[in-house]
């Protein structure tokens, strides 16, 4: 009898949890209890137990704002200002130039993601919401604010996977036709030169990349970085705010131009040489 009771009361395990309300250490208790100790389940049942639509009320019209005034700011300065290749003369502006295109990239699709993810946040929430309620209004305000950022932000990102399949295609195109047509090197030596270019193009086009990236990194940190994490703890149990590109991007983009630029090249070069 005394099990049998025990399971009614763990029939529904959300309306135990809203039941024990914001007391932490009884509800980690009662998971325990239960049985559940994946971290994702405790975060996932959690946030499905919660009986408010944001966490901090109070709080959310400035973090709101702050969220607002920080994408701006880096929408205008997220890419702008690099000072990479300051000892090569008058070639710093074409690579200034190349750097905040990647630079470019990176802000304004993490911009629009950003804005997409808190729009859908705001939507979400606002339909939780009480009728009626402070929270209601709040968040109907905000949504429309986040909507009228996807708007805004609806611009391209301009560039760089555009530019990079070019620059993927080029070497492929050229490593194909010589392998389609048998083409050889007098030379030895001439090979090698080849492939050192290639090497060269690669290394260039790699620090390229990764120095766009580390610009758009820190730029995303000094401008809406802490201000977005304010925010998420603001609206409460919603997981992580969205995290900018810049590593993945890098990693990918590195790993993709020196295959094509350096591996691929220089294999067919020293094979294909008398």
């Amino acid at each position: 009898m005394r099990r049998e009771g025990a399971d009614r009361a763990y029939d529904n395990p959300i309306e135990r949890i809203q039941l024990l309300g914001g007391d932490d250490d009884a509800i980690a208790a009662f998971l325990d209890d239960i049985e559940v100790s994946s971290p994702r389940e405790r975060e996932m049942l959690a946030e499905i137990a919660r009986t408010t639509a944001l966490a901090r009320p109070e709080r959310f019209e400035q973090d709101h704002g702050r969220v607002l005034v920080s994408l701006e700011s880096l929408r205008r300065h997220g890419y702008h200002g690099s000072r990479a290749a300051a000892s090569l003369g008058h070639v710093r502006t074409i690579v200034r130039f190349l750097v905040e295109l990647v630079a470019r990239y990176v802000v304004v699709s993490h911009v629009k993601n950003v804005v997409v993810n808190l729009r859908n946040l705001y939507w979400i929430r606002e339909m939780q919401a009480t009728e009626g309620s402070r929270e209601l209004e709040l968040l109907q305000v905000a949504r429309q604010d986040a909507q009228a950022l996807v708007e805004i932000t609806k611009s391209r990102e301009l560039g760089v996977p555009t530019f990079m399949l070019g620059g993927i295609l080029l070497p492929l195109t050229l490593t194909v036709w010589r392998l389609a047509s048998g083409f050889t090197y007098d030379h030895w030596w001439v090979a090698v030169l080849v492939g050192l270019v290639g090497v060269l193009v690669g290394l260039g086009a790699s620090w390229v990349i990764l120095r766009g990236a580390a610009l758009a990194s820190r730029r995303v940190r000094l401008s809406v970085a802490r201000p977005l994490e304010a925010l998420w703890v603001t609206i409460g149990n919603c997981g992580t705010p969205p995290k900018d590109r810049s590593r993945k991007f890098a990693v990918v983009a590195v790993s993709l131009t020196i295959g094509v630029w350096i591996v691929l090249p220089l294999l067919v070069t020293l094979s294909l040489a008398d």
